[in-house]
């Protein structure tokens, strides 16, 4: 009960101090991603039996940093620039873009007041007004939280400039880390929280690898895409795509919005090739990826995820929205563990109770 009560009481204060922790929520997602490479590159240090463990560990951390510190410097010189230029060139013209898609809606909304019979506009005006209302409500929360994040900014950076540091040392003592935690619970609870570990494990993992290569397909293949039909900046177009694909379900609808709003204000003819483009995508990630990787993850039904995005993003806006999905399956497998051992007490390996099979998990 004392391990309890101090792990509530350190939570309470993690959270009241959230915003200031935010770079280093980002660090342990980094770290927790690195992981496994630094465990493989490990294994491969060359002298690996005359170095001690803490020095073998050590070389494989500064070999991950090289390698990606030499990957981030390629993409520096080649398609980082391009990236750049295009998203800020999509950023200062979303005014522009703006403004002509405003006129190409007045002049449909005048076909609209010439063409549309009286009793049919009643009804679609009506409709309107609540769809137009509640875009009003979240738009005043958005303003709200933008506010928020930008008074957090310099904080922000502060935590950022200590993060690689900080990562270092978090990797470096993964073990230690890990083996102190275990050492925290009663001896004859270990086993059962090092089980629940390997679930949350399990299903992090298998969640964030899934959705990080979805937005990485998707993203190129809007890019590559609004290229060939000849939009402007395609590849900021598919970084947008690529980022929103984060969020399940509702994350293709918004990178739509974007790049309908850059088409409309710059080539509106070209508006039906996007919608063709968009749908095309959509139809290639739900019928071939999201069920084989987000199904391997999570196991949930399409229609559970959109309830769960609406509690979501009623609880914790759009952090909830985004992270709703993992955690609802870490519940739901956590529970299934714990009930089924309290029915199997004699059976303490997770992948003989879960009924997800067994477990491919990194190293503790």
């Amino acid at each position: 009960m004392l391990v309890i009560g101090g792990l509530l009481v350190l939570g309470y204060i993690l959270w009241s101090v959230r915003g200031a922790l935010l770079p280093f929520a980002i660090g342990g997602l980094i770290a927790y991603l690195l992981a496994p490479l630094v465990n493989r590159f490990e294994r491969v240090v060359p002298f690996n039996g005359r170095l001690s463990d803490g020095t073998v560990r050590t070389i494989a951390i500064l070999e991950v940093y090289l390698l990606f510190g030499g990957v981030l410097t390629i993409l520096a010189f080649t398609i980082v620039p391009i990236m750049v230029d295009q998203t800020n060139q999509l950023i200062d013209d979303l005014p522009v873009y703006w403004e002509d898609a405003r006129q190409e809606v007045d002049y449909w909304n005048r076909r609209y007041e010439d063409e549309v019979p009286p009793d049919l506009k009643q009804e679609i005006e009506a409709n309107l007004d609540e769809v137009t209302n509640y875009l009003s409500q979240a738009g005043t929360r958005l303003a709200s939280a933008t506010i928020g994040t930008f008074q957090r900014f310099i904080s922000l950076i502060a935590g950022l400039i200590l993060l690689p540091l900080w990562l270092f040392y978090v990797l470096k003592d993964q073990r230690k880390g890990m083996a102190y935690f275990y050492r925290l619970w009663p001896e004859e609870l270990r086993e059962d929280v090092y089980q629940i570990i390997r679930i949350i494990d399990r299903i992090l993992s298998s969640y964030l690898r899934g959705q990080l290569f979805l937005g990485l397909v998707v993203g190129v293949v809007t890019g590559v895409g609004m290229w060939a039909i000849g939009v402007q900046q395609p590849l900021a177009l598919g970084i947008v795509a690529g980022i929103f694909e984060m969020v399940p379900i509702l994350g293709p609808w918004i990178s739509f919005i974007v790049a309908a709003l850059v088409v409309l204000a710059t080539d509106p003819d070209k508006i039906i090739l996007v919608a063709i483009l968009s749908l095309g995508i959509q139809q290639l990630e739900n019928t071939f990826l999201v069920p084989r990787i987000q199904g391997n993850a999570v196991n949930m039904n399409p229609a559970v995820i959109m309830m769960l995005l609406v509690v979501g993003a009623a609880m914790w806006g759009f952090i909830g929205i985004v992270i709703i999905v993992p955690l609802a399956a870490i519940a739901r497998d956590v529970f299934t563990y714990i009930y089924l051992r309290l029915e199997h007490p004699e059976v303490e390996d997770e992948s003989e109770l879960s009924p997800a099979g067994p477990i491919s998990h990194q190293d503790d």
